[in-house]
């Protein structure tokens, strides 16, 4: 068995290349799996820089910024 990472260049080629890799799973010749990295909340500081460049804060409270940025 070889594994291989695969880069499709275009957004819009995505869906091609998906479906010829689909058919390749469906006749039993490869399987897909998707690499999800999994994701690291930010420390005080990047949340602090976060909030500092929206540009948000005369608007809107620490709390509603967070919200709207989804810390």
């Amino acid at each position: 068995m070889k594994t291989f990472q695969l880069t499709i260049i275009t957004e819009k080629d995505a869906n091609k290349v998906l479906n010829v890799l689909n058919g390749l799973v469906v006749a039993g010749m490869i399987n897909i799996t998707e690499n999800v990295e999994n994701a690291v909340s930010p420390n005080f500081d990047q949340v602090e820089e976060l909030i500092d460049e929206s540009e948000l804060s005369p608007y809107y409270s620490e709390e509603q910024i967070k919200d709207i940025l989804h810390l």
